[in-house]
């Protein structure tokens, strides 16, 4: 896939993931039967394996690589965040967990558009 096409699509599959994220929250504190259907269940592992293997086809893509490269450890590290976070807030209703996961997911957005691992430094 060209570069720009991976790359946007990447992109709005991480907006796209956050979005549900955020959709799934608020739905389950409104109506908790809602946990139960199967399309909000499987939807969201869809959308995030698509985007992880578009993650790692952009890394191979432009050669950079977590570990060797400060601004990928960190939205990996940002990712495992949001991930342990998000788990909590779906599964137990956690309003903190929420805002962690909300704020590690902007972490990773900063870190991804500013090539810096320091990204909410880099804008203010």
């Amino acid at each position: 896939m060209e570069y720009t096409a991976l790359k946007h699509s990447h992109a709005g599959l991480a907006y796209l993931s956050g979005l549900l994220f955020f959709i799934r929250f608020f739905l389950f504190k409104v109506s908790p039967g809602l946990r139960s259907n199967k399309l909000l269940k499987i939807l969201p592992h869809v959308i995030d394996t698509i985007l992880l293997v578009f993650a790692v086809m952009l890394c191979l893509q432009i050669a950079q690589y977590p570990l060797t490269h400060l601004w990928l450890s960190a939205k990996v590290v940002g990712l495992l965040a949001y991930i342990g976070f998000g788990v909590v807030a779906i599964k137990r209703g956690s309003w903190p967990a929420f805002i962690a996961a909300m704020l590690s997911f902007g972490y990773i957005l900063g870190a991804a558009k500013a090539h810096n691992a320091l990204s909410w430094l880099v804008f203010f």
